[in-house]
């Protein structure tokens, strides 16, 4: 499956947390871990704005997600 995330950004977030040497395989995880969290969220997102009345996901929405996905973990 094509990523979305690049893997250069994806060692530029894992050495601005302080890692020295990042494997490729690490950012591919990374990577991985991220897009499908971002699933799960716009996923929740949109049944949030859904139940609204709206096609639109808002930033509000966002923030309810997550607050769901956090209690639910």
């Amino acid at each position: 499956m094509k990523r979305t995330l690049s893997l250069y950004d994806m060692d530029s977030i894992l050495r601005s947390a302080g890692a020295d040497r990042v494997s490729e395989c690490a950012s591919d995880k990374l990577a991985e871990l991220l897009e499908d969290a971002a699933g799960q969220l716009v996923f929740e997102a949109k049944l949030l704005a859904r139940h609204a009345g709206r096609s639109e996901i808002s930033a509000r929405d966002i923030y309810l997600a997550a607050d769901f996905i956090k209690a639910r973990a």
